[in-house]
């Protein structure tokens, strides 16, 4: 049975980055010129027939896989005005931040930002079926690119190879972090460092010639991204006492390295703490800004759904001029 797609009103939205721009406009397409069915059927037929062996994408899954290569493509622009992209021998392709910008000092959910926390639930309208409740600890970065490297990706620590390096992935969280608190909550202190990289990411060559690979190195974005899995089991930690947690000159309350490994053996992992385990009262914990515009712009891309409005998600329906989508199956025309 064949299906033919009318031309209907569209509404589209133009998307640029960084920094990031939207703006929405109705268009309206026109339709070909009117055309007999036979007409329209025989040129169906002479048309060529591409054949996939998976099924249309109809429906955007509930978040994104964070080994998608796509997460390079997407934030490689945005980055490079502000540091430089290396292949590193141990962790692949990342991106290190230019120390003109962040100083020496330098340290991811440490410096350049401060904590915020939110604890949401929501409740189906019906009063049935499942609770979703939100807790999550977000970072809010002064850094004009930390929308990107703080709730995306991770990070790890290189030393003398460039200092701390960014690894991409595509899933977003308010913060990728791992915690580290005393086993008495009266010793008042907390520890916090990156989340390892689950995966890194190993450049090969694509499947078409490009300038890059011809005249000069291989451009990431012209290469298929290999994620390699990668087991670290440790990351540097950051002390602070629990009462400069929401501090918004956090940087100047970390506790000094001696300080520090003076208290890091009396810690041992945890998970996210409340803020109320830490001694804060509700009114004292700050909220995340919704009018952030870094926040604002990490949350457009946090799920397939949102980024697809924008033009920066998995492409839904049919690709482009495919005829057949399963080899044998029903055969749907598409006009494009």
């Amino acid at each position: 049975m064949k299906h033919l797609t009318r031309f209907a009103p569209l509404r589209y939205c133009v998307f640029a980055l960084p920094p990031i721009a939207l703006g929405c406009a109705e268009h309206v397409e026109t339709g070909p010129p009117a055309r007999t069915v036979a007409a329209i059927e025989r040129g169906l037929e002479e048309e060529s027939i591409g054949v996939s062996t998976r099924p249309p994408v109809r429906r955007a899954p509930p978040q994104f896989d964070d080994a998608d290569s796509d997460a390079v493509r997407l934030f490689y622009d945005v980055l490079a005005p502000y540091g430089t992209w290396r292949d590193d021998a141990r962790l692949g392709l990342v991106w290190i931040p230019s120390p003109d910008a962040v100083g020496v000092s330098f340290v991811p959910y440490g410096t350049h930002g401060r904590w915020t926390h939110r604890a949401l639930t929501a409740v189906n309208e019906s009063g049935h079926g499942p609770v979703h409740e939100i807790d999550e600890w977000i970072w809010v970065s002064d850094l004009p690119w930390g929308w990107v490297t703080f709730h995306y990706g991770r990070w790890a620590y290189t030393g003398d190879r460039g200092g701390w390096a960014w690894i991409a992935g595509r899933r977003y969280a308010g913060s990728w972090v791992d915690w580290r608190a005393p086993q008495s909550s009266e010793d008042g202190v907390i520890g916090w460092g990156p989340t390892p990289p689950a995966h890194v990411w190993r450049i090969s060559p694509g499947p078409r010639p490009t300038r890059a690979r011809s005249y000069g190195p291989l451009d990431p974005r012209d290469a298929r991204l290999v994620p390699v899995p990668y087991a670290a089991f440790a990351t540097p930690y950051t002390y602070a006492r629990a009462r400069d947690l929401f501090a918004p000159n956090l940087g100047a309350k970390l506790l000094a390295a001696e300080a520090a490994l003076a208290v890091a053996y009396t810690t041992g992992p945890t998970g996210a703490p409340s803020p109320e385990r830490l001694g804060f009262s509700p009114h004292d914990v700050p909220a995340p800004p919704v009018m952030d515009r870094g926040l604002q712009q990490a949350w457009m891309l946090a799920t397939p759904a949102t980024a697809s409005a924008i033009g920066a998600g998995p492409e839904l329906g049919p690709p482009p001029r495919l005829r057949t989508w399963v080899a044998g199956g029903m055969r749907h025309a598409v006009m494009r």
